[in-house]
């Protein structure tokens, strides 16, 4: 059979492009899909039915693309709400416990900080576990029914946009205003920069996490108006 006119294969193509959502899930849905339509086909086949009609008639009992891709997306889009969600409720404490573990060690720069760093130490301190505790509650919103679980995943991704904007500019602002005690704390001691370092990536995947929530939200609300041109 040509692979290209093979209705199975184009109905599986044009799903896979209108979905979004964390790779693994959807790799998953997707060959479940495929897996579901070739035996599907092969019991037309087996019925006496030739393989291109076979394949298509599977395709007409599985629905329309626009009609199935809303109901798949918002899977996807719940588990990337729920991934998102998790991320922040780990990293976030585990940020502000590394680093008081960290300095407790004596890793930190030596002598008391001025009182815009402790201030924004305590700004940071409280933003991060706030942020767990947003997240914690978006988390629990992802395990139960509700009408717009995009809704979810945006705040999750909002969450976790502002988290990363927060917590790094406040290091930003932390290490400039201590600019020579932070030099001298990256310069002498390894374990300070890797994990200067260590963070940095964190907070980028932070961020990148909050991409694709947003963009999983948005893509679930197109979804949802391509099935239902009245649906905003």
């Amino acid at each position: 059979m040509n692979r290209i006119a093979d209705p199975v294969a184009s109905h599986v193509a044009e799903l896979d492009r209108m979905l979004h959502g964390p790779g693994t899930h959807k790799r998953s849905m997707i060959a479940e899909v495929h897996d579901g339509l070739q035996d599907a086909a092969d019991a037309y086949r087996a019925g006496g039915l030739e393989p291109l009609p076979a394949a298509a008639a599977a395709v007409q009992d599985f629905g329309p693309v626009r009609e199935v891709a809303p109901l798949m997306q918002e899977e996807l889009t719940v588990r990337q709400g729920r991934a998102t969600a998790l991320l922040l409720a780990v990293t976030f404490p585990a940020m502000v416990l590394g680093w008081d573990l960290l300095w407790q060690s004596g890793v930190g720069w030596p002598g008391p900080a001025p009182a815009v760093v402790a201030a924004l130490a305590r700004v940071q301190d409280v933003a991060s576990f706030g942020i767990a505790a947003a997240a914690l509650a978006l988390l629990t919103a992802t395990f139960r029914r509700t009408a717009a679980p995009r809704w979810i995943t945006a705040l999750t991704g909002l969450t976790a946009a502002g988290g990363a904007l927060v917590c790094g500019g406040t290091a930003i602002v932390m290490n400039l205003a201590h600019a020579e005690q932070a030099g001298l704390m990256l310069t002498t001691r390894p374990l300070a920069l890797v994990a200067v370092v260590a963070s940095a990536v964190v907070l980028v995947v932070v961020i990148r996490s909050a991409v694709r929530s947003l963009r999983v939200a948005w893509t679930s609300t197109r979804s949802d108006q391509r099935a239902d041109p009245q649906v905003g």
